[in-house]
């Protein structure tokens, strides 16, 4: 259908990395997506610098209900690939998910309807882990950081980029995600600063539990080594919105550091934890390693100017290589 004649438009946006394999399956579920008669939907998949054949796949794919329009961003880094979506988007109404993420057939109106009949501004989906990563170990604090929601969480509730929708209107006040945030750059977070923001402009977001998708990371997420490093990248985003956007101050954070690496080092030789190339690992040691990253990185913040007036809408500076 012409998107002028249509009831309805959305854009689908999809950010992909040297992940061709997995984006070519993600492809191949939308190929059961239902699209209603009287709407309009684009996909949009933005190449964010890759380096094997991701390029080869979207020239060569085809949906028969859904055109897809490639883009490239390379500039490393999600949030600049998805700025680069929002930017091209036409639809009335954005839809967002991932490169490893398959969604139920019935995806794009459940997420999107509720959009187009105003009852929010923005709203997450359910997030369900695809079933090979079962495991008796893996309770419910482990399997939101591999972006697992089926209940809300949190209040203001957060945006998942695994599953999230906007409408177009919100981008007036809330233009762009931060490029500093998201994979490839300085910590995670750039889906849950843009929904922070969208509540402090006074929008609304939503928790709507029928848009279901699910989501297929793959089984070395589950390894000590990889539980380290989200956690390292949590603490780097959270330094990052404490000092830049919500303006808190952090006493000592030198001390605290060196104080946490102490009690690392001395927890790890009374518990010595199970090898990096092992699936599993302890609570208390991603606390340690998240906590010391984000104290360090919130000192290296502190030499800089700040990015946000408290609580702000917009970037006041820009990156030296945008």
């Amino acid at each position: 259908m012409d998107k002028g004649s249509a009831a309805f438009s959305v854009s689908i946006i999809i950010c992909s990395c040297n992940r061709a394999a997995v984006l070519q399956q993600t492809l191949e579920a939308f190929r059961s997506a239902n699209v209603p008669a009287d709407w309009w939907v684009e996909l949009i998949v933005v190449d964010n610098a890759s380096t094997d054949n991701t390029s080869a796949v979207l020239e060569n794919f085809q949906l028969p209900t859904i055109p897809i329009r490639p883009l490239t961003e390379p500039r490393r880094g999600k949030a600049h690939a998805l700025n680069t979506g929002l930017a091209a988007a036409r639809g009335k109404v954005l839809l967002f998910t991932d490169d490893d993420v398959r969604p139920a057939q019935d995806w794009i109106e459940r997420l999107a309807l509720p959009l187009f009949q105003g009852q929010c501004d923005a709203a997450v989906g359910k997030i369900l882990l695809a079933p090979h990563l079962s495991r008796s170990w893996l309770r419910d604090e482990y399997k939101r950081w591999l972006a697992w929601c089926e209940t809300p969480q949190g209040e203001p509730l957060e945006l998942i980029g695994a599953n999230m929708g906007i409408r177009r209107h919100v981008l007036t006040r809330v233009p762009t995600f931060d490029p500093e945030l998201g994979p490839g750059a300085t910590g995670l977070g750039e889906d849950t600063l843009f929904g922070w923001q969208l509540v402090n402009a006074g929008y609304t977001v939503k928790f709507l539990a029928d848009a279901a998708v699910t989501h297929h990371p793959d089984a070395s997420r589950l390894l000590r080594s990889s539980w380290l490093q989200i956690s390292r990248s949590h603490g780097r985003g959270d330094a990052y919105i404490l000092y830049h956007w919500k303006h808190e101050k952090l006493t000592a954070p030198r001390l605290r550091s060196i104080w946490l690496k102490t009690k690392l080092w001395l927890r790890r030789i009374l518990q010595p934890p199970v090898s990096m190339d092992s699936e599993g690992c302890s609570r208390w040691e991603m606390s340690y390693v998240g906590q010391i990253e984000m104290y360090e990185a919130y000192r290296s913040h502190t030499k800089r100017r700040r990015n946000y007036a408290r609580r702000g809408l917009t970037r006041t500076s820009v990156l030296s290589y945008e």
